[in-house]
Order: structure tokens, then sequence, then C-alpha cells
């Protein structure tokens, strides 16, 4: 993390550095050329004097007036440097300031995506060590204890294949999430019912809502939205998949649909646990899970559902919000651009 922060101050320092002598560059040229086109001036107006001067005064002294008015050119010339000395020092001065702050307003959207891309290793990495590290001490148990009985090793590969599949839905999930958001090809999207879209979502969850006797209501509608079905499934999966998890058991999961302002808005709602203030705006960043989410009785999720939803949900040019009244329910809202 440190090495980041230095990296990232170098990287801002040189931007910098680049911004100050680009207006540094335009200013000392345009110094130059308003010097030299105000002492051509200069020079052009005592010529006229002295010309003038010979007209209409024959008696004046032609070298004198040479010399009055080369004093005064020179004058003319020095008081003209120290303003343009003055003008360059506080553009250079005023130069810094605004090159510093272009520097972090570019640099801004990079730092934080480094700083996420970092944050998501970090954490990939400790949700992949986890069941590497359950399935090495069973088995090293297992080796320890010889010889080993039949029951147990069937224990032990039974509590691997557990692992396995751990490992196998973070990876799928982790691969879901970086194809989201990159590469979005637009040229198969078509119009799809939202209706056949929650049905299928709720399809992939039938045996999870069965398990905790729960009922999922979708309301009909014929709105369309214009996207990608897999996609779209996606999407919604985690969202009722959540509403499932942390409800009680025998409860009702609400799903209606309408049309506002030319955008399709789907609603989620659920009687369960809610989520505090605390988790609120945390909830569609990679690995998060509430307090609440963290327990082993409940480990068959990474964090990343939501974040996926997030991403697709963008790719399709839409928003997720969601609001939530902690011990009493939550309702995830998605608006999609109508069809």
């Amino acid at each position: 993390m440190k090495a980041h922060r230095s990296s990232t101050s170098l990287a801002r320092l040189r931007l910098s550095l680049t911004y100050l002598g680009i207006i540094m560059a335009l200013t000392l040229a345009f110094s130059a050329v308003f010097y030299q086109q105000s002492i051509s001036e200069a020079k052009g107006n005592l010529v006229r004097q002295q010309q003038g001067l010979r007209d209409y005064l024959y008696f004046t002294n032609p070298d004198q007036v040479a010399q009055i008015q080369d004093t005064q050119l020179k004058m003319f010339e020095r008081n003209l440097l120290k303003r343009l000395a003055a003008l360059n020092l506080g553009m250079l001065v005023l130069g810094a300031a605004v090159s510093y702050l272009l520097a972090r307003r570019s640099l801004r959207p990079l730092e934080e995506m480094l700083e996420a891309q970092s944050r998501f290793t970090s954490d990939a990495a400790h949700e992949l060590r986890t069941p590497l590290t359950a399935m090495k001490l069973e088995n090293e148990l297992a080796l320890r204890s010889r010889p080993i009985k039949s029951t147990d090793a069937q224990e032990v590969f039974e509590s691997n294949l557990e692992e396995i599949t751990k490992l196998q839905l973070l990876t799928d999930a982790l691969l879901r999430l970086a194809r989201s958001g990159h590469n979005v090809d637009t040229s198969q999207w078509q119009d799809y019912k939202v209706h056949d879209i929650l049905q299928a979502a709720t399809e992939r969850l039938k045996d999870k809502a069965k398990k905790r006797s729960s009922s999922i209501a979708v309301a009909k509608s014929t709105a369309l939205v214009h996207g990608d079905p897999d996609q779209l499934v996606e999407l919604f999966v985690p969202i009722i998949g959540n509403a499932i998890k942390y409800s009680p058991e025998k409860s009702e999961i609400k799903i209606t649909t309408r049309l506002v302002d030319n955008k399709v808005v789907v609603a989620v709602s659920d009687k369960g646990i809610g989520i505090s203030e605390l988790d609120l705006p945390h909830i569609f960043e990679r690995f998060y899970r509430a307090d609440l989410s963290r327990n082993k009785t409940s480990a068959d999720g990474f964090g990343l559902g939501l974040s996926l939803a997030d991403s697709i949900v963008k790719a399709h040019n839409g928003k997720i919000t969601v609001k939530s009244n902690y011990g009493k329910g939550s309702t995830f809202r998605v608006e999609l651009p109508a069809a």
C-alpha cells in the first residue's frame, strides 16, 4: 500500500510538472512576443516624435533629442521587463497550484481504479486462501492418523469436495464480474419481457426458496427492456437470492414492475433483517459483506453478487438503489431504460 501511494505521488508530481511546463512555456512565449511588439511600438513612437520635433521645432538639437529618446526607451524597457518578470513569477505560482489541482483531478479516476484493483486482489486472495487452508488442514490431520479409516477418508473427501465447490463458485463469480464491465457487445441485444427475465431468475432460486419455505410473488407485467437476457437474469439472481437468504423462513418476497418516465422500475421487497446504515453505502462493493452475513451458517456467499448486479445495471445504462429499515426488511429498486 505504501509503494502504491509512493508511485501515485510520483505520478502526480510528474503530471503537475508537465502541466506547469506547458503553462510556463505558453506564458514565456506570450511574454516574448509581447515584449518584442511593445519595444517595436515604443521605437516607432519615438521616431514619429523625433520627426515631429524636427518639423515644428527647428531649434531643437537632434543629438539631444536622440539622447533623451534613448534614455526613455531604456527606462520603458526596464519597466516592461520588471512587469513581465512579475507576471511570469505570478504565473509560476498560480500555474503550480493549477497544475497540481489538474493533476489530482486527472489522476483521481486512475488512483481509484488502482486502489480498487489492489483491494480486489487482496480480497480475492483472502477468499481463495480460506477454502485452501481448510482443505490443507483436513488432509494433514487425516494423514497423521494412521491407518485412515474408510469412514474418516470419506468425510475428508466430502469436506474437500465442499471446499472445491466453493472455489468453483468463487472463480465463476470472479469471471462473470470481470466480463460484465469490459467489452460489452450490444450487437446481439434484443427486447425482452421483464416478467420472463424475473421468472427465469426465480426458477434458479426455487430450491433455495423451498429449503426456507419461502415464496416469491412476481407481479405480471408487459414491460420490455433492451439488453442481454443472460446478464439481466444474473442481475436479479443475487438480489432475489439475498432477499430469500436474509428473510425469516416462510417469508414472502414481493417483486413488482412498473413504468416510470420511460423507465422500467423493478422493486424486490422482503421482510428480512434489513441493512444497517453503516453497511448500506458499501453493499455494492466487491467482497463486502455486512456483519450479520459473516456467520458461518450462511457462508455460501462471497460478497460478489451485488457488485456483479451493479456492473450489469451500469452496462445496461440503468441504476440500482436500495432502501432498508434495519430489522424490518429491504427494497432493492432497479431502473432500466424501457424498450
